[in-house]
């Protein structure tokens, strides 16, 4: 009985010792400790570099546990695990739980070490460079983390868009450009933003992606659903044989063959190339849609053996 509730507990839609619910509840329980302990979990875990030069080496990740409780409204806290939790609802399913969590935590210790980095050679330089880290100041928050997510998130999906504050962007160039906006406020204002870590966060999520690439297949991305990791785990039931196909089975290589060509035109950034790649993949006498209807994502689209036409009409424009 005990075990059937278990199973059946749930937050978000995902098991409560899911990796995201783990690292979210966690989050929330050291936020809600840092209220009863005053400064003393700011004093002995954030990131001071100075402290971590006289030995207090775990700042370099347990900072990324503690978050703002200045006000009574937890933005700082919200911002980070709204973002962790989208983002790695679309980033699991390519990496599987370990290395998911792996590639977090990682980035997480990234931040750190580029702080501590900035940090140091700020002081050689006298610690009045803006855009370093001073050595007594603290850092917290799992935006490094973060961080490392929404890069790795750009490389899985890089035409997707995503929202910065009230504009859109490529998700490929979203990463670049938050950090990009956190120097301009660091430069012309005081918004109290660890840019360095961010950067560390996002440089080290790459690395991590970078060594794990080879065993993710674009064709087992989602089409950003979420929640496919969960099939995944589920007992596969038995079937009964059919003599005739399924409707979908009769497209699945061409849908396979379209999510690759998909997948290689977003890494191309110029017309020629574009046109390169697709000119041998071109039907012809291909009887194409008005060019209005074509998308990419629409399952008719990428079952559809003319969709390289269409591509290569598109990027002419």
């Amino acid at each position: 009985m005990r075990e059937k509730y278990r199973e059946g507990t749930k937050l978000f839609g995902n098991p409560l010792t899911h990796p995201l619910n783990l690292i979210l509840i966690f989050n929330c329980l050291v936020f809600l400790l840092q209220h009863f302990a005053n400064q003393q979990l700011i004093f002995r875990f954030a990131l001071i570099p100075d402290f971590v030069l006289s030995g207090t080496y775990w700042q370099l990740f347990t900072y990324g546990f503690l978050h703002e409780t200045a006000g009574i409204f937890p933005f700082h806290l919200i911002l980070n695990m709204y973002g962790f939790y989208m983002l790695g609802t679309y980033v699991i399913p390519a990496l599987g739980k370990l290395k998911f969590t792996l590639l977090y935590f990682g980035s997480q210790l990234g931040g750190g070490l580029l702080v501590l980095i900035s940090a140091i050679i700020n002081n050689q330089l006298g610690g009045e460079i803006p855009i370093l880290d001073h050595s007594s100041v603290p850092t917290i928050g799992a935006s490094g983390a973060v961080f490392g997510l929404l890069a790795v998130f750009g490389l899985l999906y890089p035409n997707s868009e995503l929202f910065l504050l009230v504009f859109r962007v490529k998700a490929k160039n979203a990463v670049w450009i938050s950090l990009l906006v956190g120097y301009v406020i660091t430069l012309f204002g005081n918004g109290g933003i660890s840019n360095t870590c961010h950067l560390g966060g996002a440089i080290t999520g790459i690395l991590i992606f970078k060594l794990m690439e080879r065993k993710i297949r674009s064709v087992n991305l989602p089409s950003l659903p979420g929640m496919e990791w969960e099939r995944e785990e589920a007992p596969a039931r038995q079937k009964p044989k059919s003599i005739l196909p399924r409707a979908e089975d009769l497209f699945s290589d061409q849908k396979k063959a379209n999510e690759i060509v998909l997948f290689e035109l977003s890494k191309l950034t110029s017309f020629e190339q574009v046109e390169d790649y697709l000119h041998d993949k071109q039907v012809v006498n291909a009887n194409i849609c008005p060019p209005s209807t074509y998308n990419s994502e629409d399952p008719i689209c990428l079952r559809c053996e003319w969709l390289p036409n269409c591509a290569l009409r598109k990027a002419k424009g």
